[in-house]
């Protein structure tokens, strides 16, 4: 695992403090947290997905959407059988 150490002025360090505070989370989980997401965003970005894919994942609201039907899946095979 890397560390990651930033320098942050007071006001910035107070809202990151709230912010986790809020989450009931620590400091370094809420930040570790934001920066997976902003790097899943850009590189989702990168190959193609529109600004803010993320936020709108699993948002439909609309009471006539219905799932298409799946296929069968083929049985798993287990790995001593293999």
């Amino acid at each position: 695992m890397s560390t990651l150490t930033l320098e942050l002025d007071s006001a910035l360090a107070r809202s990151l403090e709230e912010s986790a505070r809020r989450e009931h989370k620590p400091v370094a989980a809420w930040a570790r947290e934001r920066l997976r997401i902003a790097a899943m965003e850009t590189e989702a970005e990168v190959t193609g997905h529109p600004p803010g894919w993320l936020r709108l994942f699993g948002s439909i609201d609309d009471e006539t959407f219905t799932a298409p039907e799946r296929t069968a899946t083929k049985p798993a095979v287990r790995l001593d059988d293999a």
